[in-house]
């Protein structure tokens, strides 16, 4: 089945509802791996306020407990973060993470299936991100 719009719009529209019901957490990362937008499964992955998402890494969002300690003290990330490998632009498009983050002032392991997806807009260079949050699912 091919959509076919008449304008831009609805084309638009119908990506924004798609991305906003979507199950699974959905952002759009830059350069900088800051978050330019996400989804409402990402804000209820992260329990996050708004404020504290826009803007700010995924690995700042999330909590990640390996923040900061492998990295030298003038860098935020881990030297050996796989999901900054992943942002980064790397021959990886996928990564199962299994890490310990705070939420909500507690330490939570959570089992992650992440897809990322290059994306060009207006001549900048994002990632797609969609997280499946396998936590809690059993392995049959």
């Amino acid at each position: 089945m091919r959509l076919e719009f008449c304008r831009v719009e609805e084309a638009n529209d119908l990506l924004n509802q798609l991305i906003e019901h979507h199950p699974h957490a959905i952002f759009l990362t830059d350069h900088d791996f800051k978050v330019k937008y996400y989804n409402k499964s990402f804000q209820e992955l992260t329990r996050s306020d708004k404020g504290d998402i826009i803007d700010h890494e995924f690995c700042e969002i999330m909590g990640c407990t390996q923040r900061d300690k492998f990295s030298p003290q003038n860098n935020r990330f881990c030297t050996h973060c796989q999901l900054r490998e992943l942002l980064s632009g790397s021959n990886l498009s996928e990564l199962v993470l299994i890490r310990d983050f705070v939420i909500n002032n507690k330490v939570k392991t959570k089992h992650l299936h992440i897809d990322t997806h290059r994306v060009i807009m207006d001549g900048h260079k994002y990632r797609l991100v969609v997280i499946e949050d396998r936590t809690g699912h059993t392995v049959k």
